[in-house]
Parts: structure tokens; sequence; C-alpha cells
């Protein structure tokens, strides 16, 4: 059944196109996440473990693991896998205090959202960990007594898509303790209240009672290896962290940092997990005639809201046909294209992503495959558009050229070209436009003087190639269509889906085109022939170059925020040929 929720989100996307990470276009995803928060109590560091997987990351996952084929993810289903999963990340992951290195005995498994129905949506595991402190630093220690320094390095996921934060209490230690926080530095530190936020993979804390010795303006901090040679030279030594029986200890839940505990209000759900839903509703066969033409309806506003974002889609129409003696028709034609080129990319590099995550061992790779196939296509469609626009101006060029030389179109600035097109446009209703061809407004000609030349003449191949150009580009939502369609084993339906979704995103580039196609009409016939001349004669070369300046930004802004992205596929490639 629809619940209500997809609709009311879907009308405040369409109400707040401001909304962040709602309406953006081929935005790169997230894929899955590490957060760390350290507590220290007593004799004991308890370290709270966060593993989180964003939508198109944790679907695959909860499809997987239904191994039953129940539609439902029960605890004998997900516990093994988070068990295992914490085998295979804690290796990649280092804690020292004092220089010495940190055992992590597991004491408690926590899941928000893993378990339940397979659906379209993000969830989380918590561990909680502990392990024994060493000694706190002595009073002739150089970097501050009686004080712990951790080390922190989180190497988890490295050829994926992810993040990592660290979390650190301010008021949960036992006994009461202040921090210092030095890597990464001062200025990437959240203050969240109760919590400090730092990202990064790396983090070097201290901790200590009352005020610091340390001056992290004047000192250099010191790594775990100085730190250890230092106890080597005195002939101290610490504490050994694996003499304490954590096993007999009670269990500390340490506090979540905000957000994160499950009394909180629940998220906004985000546009993959609405998309699902409505796929979900559809393909599962339970939804009323009335929900599935809802749902229909609610895939055409998302994709017309996907495509009120940000996005190269809107400037590439506008520096098109801006420039051009461009009719609605041929708005229309493109944004037509548009859609179907963009249907069908979805479509086949979806198919591609489920035979990735078919081969693939981790399911929760479905999202780094995302953002490969998307940046990919990112650099690849604005390449398209610089060599287009580079070539249409070439050819537009010419045109000019040519026109100038060898004839001045006989303009005379009186509008006498004499255009009656062999009917009467006669009409009584004097709309006089202050020039003498009177042309009504019902026919399907261009407003644009024919001063605008053939230099600014639209091709269908034109079209075609712009239209492609724009269109190859995937995006989140239309994956995300496919792969909860293919878990339903009903991808034809997931088709007509995607369809519908593109139809809206197509329907508001038309839309852009036609506004901008009849507002260029209306600016040229109010200032007239003889005031626009120059510009009539090179905006056709401008808007080509215009098109190639848009391919260039999209491709320079592909390259800089998929920088990572581009290197994991550079060393995944490296690896297969290693293999």
């Amino acid at each position: 059944m629809l619940r209500l929720s997809p609709i009311l989100v879907a009308v405040l996307l369409l109400l707040i196109p401001g909304l962040p990470g709602k309406t953006d276009a081929h935005e790169l995803i997230e894929g899955v996440g590490t957060q760390a928060t350290f507590t220290l109590r007593g004799d004991d560091i308890v370290v709270l473990f966060n593993h989180g997987w964003s939508t198109p990351a944790g679907f695959p996952v909860l499809s997987d693991l239904d191994r039953d084929g129940d539609g439902k993810v029960r605890e004998p289903e997900w516990r093994p896998y988070l068990e295992k999963l914490l085998a295979d990340l804690l290796p990649s992951t280092t804690l020292t205090v004092n220089g010495f290195p940190i055992d992590l005995e597991l004491q408690l498994i926590e899941q928000e959202g893993i378990g339940g129905s397979v659906s379209a949506r993000s969830f989380d595991v918590y561990y909680t960990l502990i392990g024994k402190l060493p000694e706190p630093l002595p009073d002739d220690a150089p970097w501050g007594a009686g004080g712990w320094w951790l080390h922190w390095h989180d190497q988890t996921h490295l050829d994926r898509l992810s993040s990592q934060i660290t979390w650190i209490p301010l008021e949960d230690h036992s006994p009461r303790l202040s921090v210092l926080v030095l890597e990464p530095g001062f200025e990437m530190i959240d203050d969240q209240g109760a919590f400090l936020r730092t990202p990064g993979r790396k983090s070097l804390l201290h901790f200590h009672p009352g005020a610091s010795s340390f001056d992290p303006f004047s000192d250099t901090p010191p790594s775990a290896e100085v730190i250890r040679n230092w106890y080597a030279k005195t002939g101290l030594a610490a504490a050994s962290n694996n003499s304490k029986d954590t096993d007999s200890e009670p269990i500390f839940r340490p506090s979540r940092p905000p957000g994160e505990n499950p009394g909180d209000k629940p998220p906004i759900p985000t546009e993959e997990e609405e998309i699902g839903n409505i796929v979900e509703t559809i393909v599962s066969g339970k939804a009323k005639l009335w929900e599935i033409l809802l749902a229909l309806f609610l895939a055409i506003t998302y994709g017309a809201g996907h495509a009120l974002g940000p996005g190269h889609g809107k400037t590439m129409v506008a520096a098109y046909l801006v420039g051009t003696r461009g009719r609605i028709r041929d708005a229309i034609v493109l944004g037509i294209i548009v859609t179907i080129a963009h249907t069908a990319s979805v479509f086949l590099l979806g198919l591609v992503l489920l035979a990735l995550i078919e081969w693939s061992a981790d399911k929760s790779l479905s999202a780094t495959y995302q953002n490969w196939i998307t940046t990919t296509f990112s650099v690849l469609s604005g390449i398209m558009l610089i060599l287009f626009g580079l070539i249409l101006a070439r050819h537009r060029l010419r045109r000019v050229r040519n026109s100038g030389h060898g004839h001045d179109h006989s303009h005379g600035h009186s509008h006498g070209h004499s255009h009656d097109h062999s009917h009467d446009h006669s009409h009584d209703h004097s709309h006089d436009h202050s020039h003498d061809h009177s042309h009504d407004h019902s026919h399907g000609h261009s407003h644009v003087p024919e001063g605008w030349g053939e230099s600014g003449e639209v091709r269908f191949r034109d079209l075609l190639t712009l239209g492609l150009s724009g269109g190859i580009v995937p995006c989140p939502a239309g994956f995300t269509i496919l792969l909860v369609a293919a878990h339903f084993q009903a991808l034809w339906l997931g088709l007509i889906i995607l369809t519908f979704f593109s139809l809206g995103l197509g329907g508001t580039l038309i839309g852009i085109g036609i506004l901008l196609t009849v507002g260029k009409e209306g600016v040229i016939d109010r200032m007239g022939l003889r005031a626009t001349g120059s510009l009539l004669r090179w905006a056709p070369v401008m808007s080509a170059l215009l098109v190639s300046a848009v391919g260039a930004w999209f491709t320079w802004q592909s390259f800089v925020e998929g920088q990572g992205v581009i290197a994991q596929m550079l060393r995944a490639f490296a690896k297969w040929l290693e293999s």
C-alpha cells in the first residue's frame, strides 16, 4: 500500500526545490561510512564504532541478506553478516594510546534499520568495543603529565565511496577529562555541543585531567612511535592492555552523537528512498489502481523536480536555443531526445550495474559502481558538449562569413521581406507591431526575422547530438528504480516507471525551451532588427561557443568532484590487470 509520506514529501520537494539533497541533478551519491566515538571510563577505553549504509549501498545488501526470499531480513540472517563485517573492518583500523596498541573486544551489537522488510532505505550498525587503557603519562613526560595520547587511523573502504568521522564526547568521561584535538586541524573541528565532530581517517587526541601542559600552538604533537621510543629510553613500561577480562565487566553504552539516537525524530527520507517506495508500490502487485496511477504521477513529479535542480540540462538547452532560429517545435524535439536518451542510458547502464553487483562479493559496492558510472558519463557528456559546440561554431562562422561576402539579405531595416505565407493575416484587432509584416501568432514559424541568417539554422542532427550529450548522464534515482524492480523480478515494469520519471525530466526541459524561445522572440520584436543587426548575425556563433563553455565547465566540475572516484577506478583497473 502506498503510504502518505511519499506524497507529502514529493509535494514538499516541488514547493521547496532548494532543499538539500533532494533535487540535485546527477549528484555524486553517498556510499558507506564509518564513525568512531571514544570514551575513557576508569581503566577502560570504550569505542562506539558505527558503520552506515546509504540507500544506494544498502538496498543490494538487504536484498542479498534475504536468503529465504520472504521479503524480510531477520536476525539469523543479519547477525552473522554484521559479525563478519566487524572482523573484516577492525584489521584496517589502528588504535594506540600513549604509544601502545589497544586490543578491542566486542561487547554489544546494535542495529537500526537492517532488520525488517527489504526496501530502499539507509541503515546502521553500532559496535560497542572495549579495551584496557595503559597507565597515564608520568609527571616527567614531555607532552603533559597524567594524560593519554590517542592515535586513531581508519583505513577501511579505501577503494570505494565512503566517509570517515570521529566524534569526541566532552562530558561522558569518568573521571572527568578535558580533550585537545590535534588532528585534523582546528578549522575542521565542528562543535556539536556535547560532542566535537572531526572528519577524516586520522585523529590525534589528548585526554588529560585539568589543564594540559601541552601547547598546541608551539609544541609538536608526538606520534605513537615517538611515545614508544620515549618509554623505551626511560625504562618505563605501560600497563598491559590484555590483563583485564573485559567480558566480566558490565556493558557501558556510550552516548551516541547528535542525530544518532533511536529516540530522535526520523530523518527526512532521501529521494532514493521515496522513489524506491514508489517502485515497490507498483511492482509488488499489492497496490490498487488509483495508487498505481498516483505513484506514476509522483514518478513524473520527481523527474520534473530532478530537472529543476542544479545540473547542466537547463544550461545546455538555454545555451543552444537562445542563439538560434529555434522554434517551439525544436524545443519539443530537443526535450523528447533528452527524455529518450536519459531513459535508454539509465536502463542500459542499470543492467551493467546489476551485473557488477551480481559479480561482486560485497553488495554494498553498488554505490561505488554507481559513482564510477556517473562520473565516467559526466566527463564523457562534457567532452561531447565541448566538441559539439566547437564543430557547430566552426560551421556557423563559415556561414556568417559567406553571407557577409555574398549578399546582405536586403533587409533595409524596413522588414520588407514579404513573407505573407499565402494567407491573409489581416485580422482586425490591430496588434500593430510598429513594423509592416503583421503575422498572426498561431502559425508555427519563428518570430525571429530572416536577418538572423542561415548561420542560426536549427538542424535535426544538431538537436540529436545535443540531446544525446545531455541525456546520457545517469542519476541515482534512476538506478534505484531498476534495483528495486530487479529485486521483484520486474525489470520491464522498472523500465515503464523509469520512462515516466524521464517524462517529468524531459517535460521540464521542454517547458524551459519553450519559454526561452518565446522570450527570445519577444525581446527581438521589441528591440527591432536595426538595434539587433550585429547581434543577430553573430549570436548563433556565440551560442555554439557557449555550448562548448558549458561542456568545459561540466567536464572540469566532474573532474574536481570526482577525483577520488577516478583514482578508485584507476586502482581497481590496475588490480584487475595484475590478477
